[in-house]
C-alpha cells in the first residue's frame, strides 16, 4: 500500500500478543482500531514478542494507537539514543589524569561514610576486596570496546573478553558487523574498565561481553557497525536463556533514549520519537497552565536539559517499547544497571507527585496517541523499578566532611534509587577516541582517561552487582537491588525539598542512598585455612 513505512507496535503487558498479531496479519478484526487489511510483518521478534515491526501508513498507525491493547506505535527511525557522559576541563578527584590514577569509587563505596571528607586528595587506605566477579558475566551495551586493552586480562594474562557473535549465540536472525569489536569513540571502553577492569574496575575476574549499539557515535562519523537497538534486548535475552542459569548476567546501559527541545521558536517545539510537535501548555501537579517555553517551564519541573547546540536541549524520555524489553530481561533474571541521565532533570517513580506532570502538544510526538509529553516520567513505571538500578552520580566535591553531594548534571527524583561515584572517574579508553586520553600508566601502548557522567556511575553499580552475584549466583534482580538498597548509607546532601528544580545539587524528593559494599577484606571469598 502506498505510504507504508516501518513501525514498532508494542502491546501492553499481559496482552495476548498472538491474537493481536493474527488480527493484524489476517485483516480480520472486530476492532475498528486495526487496519481492515492484511498487514505486512517487517520484523518478527520471536524471542521478545511484545514488540513487532509492521508496515503501516501514518493514518493506520494513528488509529492503531487507540486500541486499548496497544502501548505505543513508534517510528524506529526517529528514536534518539545518546551516551550519558561528557568531558570538560581538567578531570580529577585526584590531581591529574596522567600517571598512576585509580577509580576513586572503589575506595569510596567500601566505606560506610564519606572517607574523602571535603578533600579531593587520596584519603589513604587501600581497596581491599574478597570478591572479584568470578563466575559472573558482565555485558556492556555501548559504543564498543578496545579489545586488546590489558585491563581485560586475568591474573594469568589471558583475556576475559568473550568476542562472540551475538546473533549466532542468541538464535536471533541477523548479521554482526566485522568491526563490532572496536571502539573509535572510547565511551564503551571506559565504562567496561569501571565495571570489570583488572585495575580500575570491580569485577576483576568477571567475564566481559561487549555489545555495540547502532546509533551511539562510534567516532569518525561512524554509527552503524554495531547491533540495531531493536536487536539488543533480543540478542541479550536469547544468549542469557541459552546459558540455562549456569552463570548470572549483569547488563550495563550507560545511555538513554532522549527527545529534543527546540527553543529557537516560541512556543518551543518537542522533537520526539514520532516526530515534532509544538507545546501548547500543560498540567503541573494537577493545575493547568499555559507556559510554552523552557525558561518558564523550569519552575514546573522541567529540567535544565543536556545542551546540544545554542537552541536545542536533550531530555531523557520514557519509551514503551524499551520498557517492554526491560521487563522481559528482568523476568529472565538479568540484573540491569541504567545510568540516570545527565539532563539535571527530575525523574519520578509512578508514586511521585511529579510523575503525571505533562505538556500538551499539537501532534503525537511520542507515538502513544496522548498528545502529551510526561517530562518527569523518564523511566520504567510500575513494579520493574524495584528490580533494576537507576544510578545517579556523586560529585568529586562533597557537601560536608560527612556527606557527599549529587553532581550538578545528574538526574534525580524518586526513580533514581542509588548513587555512586560519577565525576572525574579514571578508567581505560580506546587508543582512537573522542576524549584525548593519556598513556595507560601500566602500558604506554594503551590509553586511560578521566570522564564524568552518570555513564561513569552506572558501571560502578554493575561491577558491585557482579561481585555480589559471585557470592549469591542464584539471586533474582529483586533480591540484588533490595540488598544494595538496604545496605546503602544516607550520606549525601538533601535540601529536603521536592520542587527546588533549579538547585542543581538537590535530590528533588529522591533517595539519599550512597552505594556501600561491605563484603570486603583481604581473605579471598571461599578461602579456608588448612
Amino acid at each position: 500500500m502506498a505510504g507504508e513505512k516501518e513501525y514498532i507496535v508494542t502491546v501492553n503487558s499481559g496482552v495476548d500478543w498472538t491474537q493481536v498479531h493474527e488480527e493484524l496479519t489476517s485483516g480480520n478484526s472486530a476492532s475498528g482500531a486495526l487496519p481492515a487489511r492484511a498487514v505486512e510483518v517487517i520484523k518478527l521478534r520471536e524471542i521478545n514478542q511484545r514488540n513487532t515491526h509492521y508496515a503501516l501508513t501514518e493514518a493506520e498507525a494513528a488509529t492503531l494507537r487507540t486500541d486499548p491493547r496497544i502501548a505505543a506505535v513508534l517510528d524506529p527511525t526517529l528514536r534518539q539514543i545518546r551516551k550519558v557522559a561528557f568531558q570538560e576541563g581538567n578531570f580529577n578527584k585526584s590531581s591529574t589524569s596522567i600517571g598512576e590514577q585509580q577509580n576513586w569509587g572503589l575506595l569510596r563505596h567500601i566505606s560506610p561514610t564519606n572517607n574523602f571528607g571535603t578533600s579531593t586528595s587520596d584519603p589513604g587506605g587501600t581497596y581491599d576486596y574478597v570478591l572479584d566477579g568470578t563466575g559472573v558475566d558482565v555485558v556492556i551495551t555501548d559504543t564498543g570496546i578496545e579489545s586488546t586493552h590489558p585491563e581485560w586480562q586475568d591474573a594469568n594474562g589471558n583475556s576475559r573478553l568473550q568476542q562472540i557473535n551475538w546473533y549466532t549465540e542468541s538464535g536471533v536472525v541477523g548479521t554482526q558487523h566485522a568491526n563490532h569489536y572496536r571502539d573509535l569513540d572510547g565511551h564503551g571502553t571506559h565504562v567496561t574498565g569501571t565495571a570489570a577492569g583488572k585495575t580500575f574496575g570491580w569485577g576483576k575476574n568477571a567475564r566481559i561481553y561487549s555489545m555495540k549499539i547502532n546509533g551511539l557515535s562510534e567516532g569518525a562519523g561512524e554509527s552503524s557497525t554495531g547491533i540495531p537497538a531493536d536487536d539488543v534486548s533480543d540478542c541479550l535475552l536469547g544468549w542469557h536463556n541459552a546459558k540455562a542459569g549456569s552463570r548470572p548476567t549483569v547488563m550495563n546501559a550507560s545511555w538513554s533514549l532522549v527527545c529534543g527541545l527546540d527553543t529557537s521558536v516560541t512556543p518551543n517545539r518537542v522533537i520526539g520519537p514520532n516526530g515534532t510537535a509544538t507545546i501548547t501548555g500543560g498540567v503541573y501537579r494537577g493545575v493547568v497552565h499555559s507556559n510554552t517555553t523552557r525558561s518558564l517551564l523550569r519552575s514546573k519541573g522541567l529540567g535544565s536539559g543536556q545542551q546540544l547546540d545554542a537552541n536545542t536541549y536533550y531530555y531523557k524520555v520514557y519509551d514503551a517499547s524499551l520498557d517492554a524489553d526491560l521487563e522481559q530481561l528482568i523476568n529472565a533474571g538479568i540484573i540491569l544497571c541504567f545510568s540516570a541521565g545527565n539532563q539535571e532533570q527530575k525523574i519520578d517513580a509512578d508514586s511521585g507527585q511529579d510523575y503525571d506532570n505533562y505538556l500538551t502538544l499539537t501532534s503525537d510526538a511520542f507515538g502513544d496517541n496522548s498528545f502529551r509529553w510526561y517530562y518527569n516520567r523518564a523511566s520504567t513505571p510500575g513494579s520493574s523499578i524495584d528490580k533494576m538500578f537507576f544510578v545517579g552520580a556523586l560529585g568529586a566535591s562533597a557537601s560536608s566532611s560527612t556527606h557527599d553531594r549529587k553532581v550538578y548534571f545528574s538526574n534525580a527524583g524518586t526513580a533514581v534509587n542509588i548513587y555512586t561515584a560519577g565525576q572525574y572517574i579514571s578508567s581505560a579508553v580506546s587508543n582512537t577516541n573522542e576524549y584525548a586520553g593519556t598513556d595507560y600508566y601500566l602500558n604506554s601502548s594503551f590509553k586511560q582517561v578521566k570522564l564524568q557522567g552518570t555513564s561513569m556511575a552506572a558501571p560502578q553499580m554493575s561491577g558491585m552487582a557482579a561481585c555480589l552475584l559471585q557470592a549469591h549466583p542464584a539471586w533474582s534482580p529483586a533480591q540484588v537491588v533490595s540488598w544494595f538498597k538496604n545496605n546503602a548509607q544516607d550520606k549525601m546532601y538533601s535540601s529536603a525539598l521536592d520542587n527546588d528544580y533549579t538547585v542543581e545539587n538537590s535530590l528533588w524528593g529522591g533517595t539519599q542512598r550512597v552505594a556501600y559494599f561491605p563484603l570486603k577484606g583481604q581473605k579471598p571469598f571461599g578461602y579456608t585455612s588448612s
